[in-house]
């Protein structure tokens, strides 16, 4: 059964930033930041904004907008796209906003008649972690059937002073462990991981083959059955959530709810004391090596 994500989408970005109550069609993304390390600059349409200097960073390292900057996410049902929302490609189904003062922001839109509303939450929780949580409420007054979304970020971390901006990409868990990681050659590793509580749905990681900046259906995601190491690559990542039916307002008497909500996680992190001693290590038996052939 088709369902169309329409009338009013409602979003929320949480923590501390500075901002001004404004309401445009477009409104220019908001900065949010916490334990002095992680910040995060965030679209009306809820992705990482590819505007400013900082798209998502931690430690004074940036994660996403040194090379072609994308962020994305997609909501589809049992017949396919319903809305998706591109950094790249500049789309956005979030058509008006209102940023309010005192510690978040809420956003508005209507897409044009029907009954789907959807709250996002995005925060920092802790150093280096920027958590988001979707709650997608249907008041469309039918079921709405294999729902599903997809989130993808292309981790460009980077090395400072280096070329390119592959990563070494590994599926870290599926189901309610699903995670996935990128890794620049220096050790920064920029993790998307599930948040939803265990066994609430089918969830799966994702490392684009084809692609690092174009957004990817969660039909896709979920029936890869992506598991352990990707390689190299200069690869998307992404997440799959499998929502199945969420129910009519009429069937809240049957025990069923018109609501379902899920979440996950960008983790940041640092390469471990062994890592730099590893890298260091390498350096040095190549300088070794550099010596030998000279002094012969």
């Amino acid at each position: 059964m088709k369902f169309e994500l329409k009338n009013h989408i409602t979003k929320a970005v949480a923590l501390a930033f500075c901002g001004a109550m404004a309401t445009a069609a477009q409104a220019a993304p908001t900065v949010i930041s916490g334990f002095g390390t992680t910040s995060a600059t965030i679209a009306d349409a809820g992705y990482f904004s590819p505007s400013g200097a900082l798209g998502l960073s931690f430690n004074g390292r940036e994660f996403v907008n040194l090379g072609t900057f994308a962020s994305n996410w997609s909501l589809y049902d049992s017949s396919g796209a319903v809305a998706v929302a591109d950094s790249v490609g500049g789309t956005n189904p979030l058509s008006s906003i209102s940023f309010g003062v005192g510690g978040s922001v809420s956003v508005t839109t209507n897409l044009g008649g029907g009954g789907w509303s959807l709250l996002e939450t995005v925060s920092i929780p802790s150093s280096g972690h920027v958590a988001v949580q979707i709650q997608l409420t249907n008041n469309t007054g039918v079921d709405a059937t294999g729902v599903k979304w997809s989130v993808g970020v292309d981790p460009d971390q980077g090395v400072p002073g280096g070329v390119g901006f592959g990563t070494t990409n590994v599926i870290l868990g599926t189901g309610s462990a699903a995670a996935v990681q990128a890794t620049s050659s220096d050790g920064w590793s920029l993790t998307l991981a599930n948040t939803t509580s265990a066994g609430a749905f089918d969830v799966a990681g994702y490392v684009d083959p084809f692609s690092c900046c174009s957004p990817v259906s969660p039909v896709t995601i979920l029936g890869a059955g992506q598991t352990g190491s990707q390689g190299f690559s200069d690869s998307s990542i992404n997440l799959g959530f499998n929502l199945g039916t969420v129910y009519a307002v009429s069937d809240l008497a049957l025990g069923h709810s018109n609501t379902v909500s899920f979440g996950y996680e960008y983790i940041m992190a640092v390469p471990e004391p062994e890592t730099y001693a590893m890298l260091l290590a390498g350096l040095g038996l190549i300088g070794f090596s550099a010596r030998r052939r000279i002094g012969a």
